[in-house]
């Protein structure tokens, strides 16, 4: 005999069944909810209310959270507008919608760092994002802790649809079709058994990574977990002595070239860096994180990667190298004109793993996979790199499917 820990909601067969919570997943909660207030919906994650990072990959580390409101929760606020039309989404006015709604803003002059002001002689243009900067203390935590003054998709999960559900702590494990419904098993984490769930629709909203994890039992598709690309970045940078970008707002200054982008980024792993240059080029009692200045420069890589099972397999290629290369020598460049006299860099790194269920390939234009019912709304459905934050993208992608559905 199962084990439920809430019979009623196991017996129950649910209008929408939505795997994740993260940007995609949060976005359908609360519009479905607004559009159907008497459906039953249930939101499934994984997570809970602790931000779990995970570090997966060798040549690049790729960073995702798993979490309730999944890897936004690390975010650092940008809401800068991707272009849509390549997921069919053509009319940007669904932009001014999310703008309004998000509250976004571009970074007041008064809350940039001093050092950072600099990179204005260089083209940089202030960064829209959803903060409230009346409230923020520009304490430089933003990807580290949650915050009131910065959106996160747990502010979609607010529900007063009585009957809608939401059960964190649970792994979905397969997907399966049965008759007119899906069932969707899987693991309370909580209590340590089985419990299966039954939809008449499901939409996957695992991310880039998990979410052809996800499909991989119910879809036999060449595509599925293939063309990963994860906007890989690094840091470059060293000593400015009291630059204090560590205790400023991420990103709040940013500038795309041709395939890269290029915005001031204060990174433990330089200040890692300098400490431990054994060239004592620096008496490293002197050199605090406050001492510490740096340019993150994010890539559009190419979709060449895999994920299979535990794995991802993604490695920079020559154009990704490339591409790198310039960055670097840009955002140098810059650093030496700031006053910097020796760059270090970070290894490379990617926090926006998508492309793995591309439309076109897996999805149609419709966000449908080949199986009638059965969705995916995630930044997996990216036919090709973004090499921008796609938190905006994401939440119009969420809108267009729930006005689908």
């Amino acid at each position: 005999m199962r084990y439920y820990r809430n019979k009623k909601l196991s017996d129950t067969v649910y209008d929408f069944i939505i795997v994740g919570s993260g940007v995609g997943g949060s976005t359908l909660f609360k519009e479905l909810n607004k559009k159907y207030p008497d459906k039953k919906i249930l939101l499934l994650e994984k997570g809970n209310n602790k931000i779990n990072y995970n570090n997966l990959g060798k040549t690049i580390q790729v960073l995702y959270i798993t979490s309730l409101g999944g890897s936004a929760l690390g975010a650092v606020g940008n809401a800068i507008k991707i272009n849509l039309k390549k997921i069919g989404i053509k009319d940007g006015s669904i932009y001014e919608e999310i703008e309004r709604e998000l509250n976004v803003k571009k970074v007041p002059e008064g809350h940039i760092n001093e050092k950072s002001k600099y990179l204005f002689n260089y083209g940089f243009e202030r960064t829209p994002k959803f903060m409230d900067f009346e409230g923020c203390n520009a304490c430089g935590l933003c990807a580290r802790k949650v915050c009131q003054y910065k959106w996160t998709p747990v502010m979609f999960l607010t529900n007063p649809n009585p009957y809608s559900k939401i059960l964190s702590n649970f792994h979905v494990s397969s997907l399966a079709e049965n008759g007119s419904f899906f069932t969707v098993e899987g693991y309370d984490l909580l209590m340590g058994k089985k419990r299966i769930f039954k939809g008449e629709k499901v939409i996957v909203c695992g991310g880039g990574i998990n979410s052809p994890r996800i499909l991989s039992n119910i879809l036999d598709n060449e595509h599925l977990g293939r063309n990963l690309f994860v906007d890989t970045f690094i840091t470059v940078g060293g000593v400015l002595n009291n630059s204090h970008l560590d205790r400023s707002i991420p990103m709040a200054l940013y500038k795309v070239y041709d395939g890269f982008l290029l915005s001031p980024h204060y990174s433990i792993l330089l200040y890692n860096k300098v400490k431990g240059d054994n060239t004592n080029k620096y008496d490293d009692k002197n050199i605090c994180s406050k001492d510490i200045y740096g340019i993150m420069i994010k890539i559009r890589d190419e979709n060449k990667g895999i994920v299979g099972g535990n794995k991802i397999y993604k490695e920079l290629t020559k154009k990704d190298e490339k591409l790198l290369s310039k960055g670097i020598k840009r955002a140098s460049d810059i650093l030496y004109d700031m006053g910097l006299e020796r760059i270090y860099k970070t290894i490379p790194r990617g926090s926006h793993p998508g492309g793995t269920c591309a439309m076109g390939k897996v999805v149609d234009k419709n966000f449908e996979t080949e199986i009638e019912g059965l969705y995916v709304c995630d930044s997996s459905i990216f036919p090709e790199t973004v090499g921008l934050p796609p938190i905006l993208g994401i939440i119009a992608m969420g809108k267009k499917l729930a006005n689908i559905l």
